[in-house]
């Protein structure tokens, strides 16, 4: 890795000397007003300044300040490697909510003269920390947080670090944070739909949840829970089956399920952390002899319907793209305008109760869909 005077070395030429109508005898900003921007040390600025001037790129005057003595000229493949950067750091590119947010920067980025530089955190809240902390280092200006939910209590490291750094915070915010950050309404969709499960007959209602702490997942815990008390009815603490959140059909999840379908009087409703976990629940099910929907309905969220599946079921359609480009837009705003202000934006999140489908249509589908794909 290179030393970081060097990666400073290569903004200030990118920012100061590759600019469309800059001259040869502009001043610079001050070492101070550098220090202020960049958030690195004095003895920094002052190494990559002298390499600049080793170089013959500029020139300083004891008492007057720091003077372009050459103009950067640029192919313009150089000039968009030389763009200004910002960060998106996330637990995984891999799923398809982390990559609809890495779109919506993309696209942001693609109109506004940034580049984005992505980084994955194997869901790992130290890696994360020195992820964003190697993009500080090597120039990124600022940085979109998709947080791993795993963090250890107490100790949320943005809460002493990086204060000078802006960063804007997706989806799965935590208040000990005090960033700016978006989130979708997860408590109203989990009032929505369980009043719209209440509203069908009498329902008791299972609720399948992560052991550790996910901020959506308990919001939606908690519209569960003033749905029930909007109708009267009382929360039982056994119909909420925390299990370890590993993935669909794991022990975990196939643990729970079973101490659902141990419960008296049995659930007739299964409320699960979001789509896959409904497709492999309701196979689970089947399996075990239940008719879903007719005996059991599960419920998923995030719209994330494999293709294959072909079966409905009550979800959620939270605009993910959208999330994330509005996070760059203000991450722009805020690196221009250094303000760190921790405000919060609350976006929707529309409930989808689609029409139902019987087991021999989905099967059906499947088969059709399968077909197709062996077309192509």
């Amino acid at each position: 890795m290179k030393p970081r005077y060097q990666y400073l070395r290569d903004n200030l030429l990118k920012d100061f000397l590759s600019q469309p109508g800059v001259r040869v005898g502009e001043k610079l900003p001050t070492e101070r007003e550098l220090e202020m921007r960049y958030g690195v040390s004095r003895p920094t600025i002052s190494k990559a300044i002298a390499a600049l001037a080793a170089e013959g790129w500029v020139t300083k005057r004891q008492g007057s300040g720091i003077y372009i003595a050459a103009i950067e000229k640029c192919s313009d493949q150089e000039k968009d490697r030389q763009k200004p950067q910002i960060g998106y750091v996330t637990p995984s590119l891999r799923p398809v909510l982390s990559h609809r947010v890495f779109e919506g920067i993309e696209f942001v980025t693609g109109r506004s003269g940034y580049a984005v530089e992505a980084a994955s955190t194997g869901w790992d809240a130290e890696i994360e920390r020195q992820k964003i902390a190697s993009m500080r280092e090597h120039g990124v200006q600022g940085v979109v947080l998709y947080p791993t939910p795993y963090r250890p209590a107490g100790k949320e490291y943005l809460a002493q670090e990086f204060q000078d750094f802006p960063i804007v915070v997706v989806d799965l915010y935590q208040p000990a944070m005090k960033r700016p950050h978006f989130l979708f309404d997860n408590f109203q969709a989990g009032r929505e739909i369980t009043a719209h499960l209440l509203a069908q007959g009498p329902r008791d209602i299972a609720f399948l949840k992560y052991a550790t702490t996910y901020r959506s997942v308990d919001e939606r815990l908690a519209g569960y829970r003033r749905a029930l008390e909007d109708a009267g009815m009382p929360f039982l603490p056994e119909r909420v089956l925390a299990f370890d959140g590993k993935g669909p059909m794991t022990e975990g999840h196939i643990e729970a399920l079973e101490r659902m379908l141990a419960l008296n009087p049995r659930p007739t409703a299964l409320i699960t952390p979001y789509d896959p976990y409904a497709e492999a629940s309701i196979e689970y099910l089947r399996s075990s002899g239940l008719s879903v929907p007719d005996e059991m309905v599960v419920v998923g969220f995030d719209d994330l319907h494999d293709e294959k599946w072909g079966e409905s079921f009550p979800t959620t359609r939270p605009d993910f793209m959208r999330m994330g480009e509005r996070a760059a837009e203000l991450l722009i705003e805020r690196i221009a305008s250094r303000s760190f202000e921790p405000t919060e934006v609350v976006m929707p999140c529309p409930v989808v109760f689609a029409e139902r489908k019987t087991f021999a249509s989905a099967a059906e589908n499947w088969q059709a869909s399968t077909k197709d794909a062996c077309l192509t």
